[in-house]
């Protein structure tokens, strides 16, 4: 037998016990004395049930605002790091113009190469001149940019700007007296070359050697401060 609860009119007041779900044509659902006088069908409520549903929805309520919750502590660290990598973006961005720049102090029209940022896996900073106009940059998470990250901003850069020699490659003299006039213009420092001074446009000795070379003498000369937040927005 279905469990009986008290059906009420809410008009006259009366009641009587009926099933919790009876049928939709169950006289009982209805007060036909006040339907009569109304004109239209009059239902009957459970107070019982409807004090259930009103427990009920509190409690769905209630678990929704805790998964809620839950959900925006669980993204939290995520958006955290969003931010961070758009505030960094932005940065490089700001800094790949300044050091475009340079390199045409007369001006131009060229574009300058889109960035793109990525995660090594381990640490340093590495970069890659694209030939369709596009640069990417890999920075380790704790990176939060140095004299490391400038420089390589600063050499895929020269890469757009000086073409790539069929005797002496991209990594010719003629390359890095360029990215040499840039970086001391950008950070009001003189680049010591005195060790490097006899090589010839020839020399195989011209490549990432004298990017080290740069790099160590800016981090000695403390001129590169402009920093990024790290990955995870510390």
């Amino acid at each position: 037998m279905a469990k009986q609860v008290r059906w009420k009119c809410e008009i006259c007041d009366d009641g009587l016990l009926a099933p919790s779900r009876p049928r939709r044509n169950d006289v009982r659902r209805y007060c036909l004395p006040c339907s009569a006088k109304r004109g239209t069908l009059v239902e009957r409520i459970a107070p019982a049930l409807e004090k259930h549903r009103e427990k009920r929805a509190a409690f769905v309520q209630s678990k929704a605002r805790a998964k809620r919750q839950r959900k925006q502590i669980s993204l939290a660290p995520i958006k955290a790091q969003r931010k961070a990598e758009a505030r960094r973006q932005a940065i490089f961005e700001k800094e790949a113009d300044r050091i475009w720049k340079l390199f045409y102090p007369q001006g131009t029209n060229r574009r300058r190469p889109r960035i793109s940022i990525v995660y090594n896996r381990g640490f340093g900073c590495s970069g890659i001149y694209y030939h369709t106009g596009n640069i990417l940059i890999r920075v380790s998470r704790t990176s939060t940019g140095g004299a490391d990250v400038w420089e390589t901003l600063a050499h895929e850069l020269c890469h757009a700007v000086v073409p790539t020699s069929p005797v002496n490659g991209s990594h010719g003299k003629q390359f890095y007296v360029e990215l040499k006039r840039v970086i001391e213009a950008r950070w009001k420092v003189r680049m010591d070359w005195s060790s490097i001074n006899g090589y010839t446009d020839t020399s195989h000795s011209w490549g990432y050697k004298v990017d080290w070379l740069m790099r160590g003498q800016l981090e000695k000369a403390g001129v590169v401060r402009f920093a990024y937040p790290k990955a995870g927005g510390e």
